[in-house]
């Protein structure tokens, strides 16, 4: 059987223990074009049709095909912005916080032009009062900086001693965190349609606390599942 991806994005699939890529469709390049057995290609199309994978029999118009897999293509991403946005309305409505979208999902919303609600943005100052704020930073930190030599020079007198003028400490770098988004997604990663619910069922509290990532993953893995909006509450 052949298929065809037909979007800009690549396509990495896995069945029985082998993973691998369809390319995004790049012009005079047919990479986007797979041959494979059928069972395969069933298994990829049931998982995948829905981003845009699409099969290819003799005698298809590529065009046409083509029109077909950006066609889902663009349906599934103008989902899932939807339900983000219902998502945080609902957050709102309950009083809870606004989850923040991931890199991917802004990204997508911005090339096709919708709007995501982004209560947690902070309004940007122009860029004359921002100079301004960090001129009158700097500012205060000598004047500070200043300020701290003359009271060892005090001290020192009160005391009849020297006192060393104060040893300024290179910034050490922090530990690195550890890949929480790498750890977390261990968790989900071989969740199926029958394991899904129950996973999340049992680990409710512990998905509320995964970064945003982490949770729009999980949520997309529900949306191809279930297709249905991912809960509001924990599932019973």
């Amino acid at each position: 059987m052949i298929v065809m991806n037909g979007t800009p994005d690549p396509i990495n699939w896995q069945h029985q223990g082998i993973t691998g890529s369809i390319p995004g469709c790049k012009e005079g390049s047919q990479d986007h074009v797979v041959e494979m057995d059928d069972a395969r290609a069933n298994h990829i199309l049931n998982k995948f049709a829905k981003i845009g994978l699409v099969r290819m029999q003799f005698g298809d118009d590529p065009e046409v095909k083509m029109k077909e897999s950006m066609d889902q293509y663009n349906r599934f991403w103008e989902h899932q912005i939807e339900v983000f946005n219902q998502g945080n309305e609902q957050q709102k409505e309950q009083g809870n916080r606004y989850s923040k979208p991931t890199d991917l999902l802004s990204e997508k919303a911005k090339a096709f032009g919708l709007e995501i609600k982004r209560p947690w943005m902070i309004p940007r100052k122009d860029d004359e009062a921002m100079k301004l704020l960090r001129e009158e930073n700097a500012e205060l930190k000598t004047a500070n900086k200043e300020q701290g030599k003359q009271i060892a020079q005090i001290l020192s007198m009160l005391k009849g001693r020297s006192v060393p003028e104060p040893v300024e400490m290179e910034n050490s770098e922090p530990e690195p965190a550890p890949d929480v988004v790498a750890t977390n997604r261990k968790k989900y990663a071989s969740l199926t349609e029958k394991t899904m619910k129950g996973w999340l069922k049992n680990n409710w509290g512990e998905f509320q606390a995964m970064p945003e990532e982490n949770k729009f993953e999980i949520k997309t893995k529900y949306l191809e599942f279930y297709e249905t909006p991912f809960p509001a509450e924990k599932p019973t």
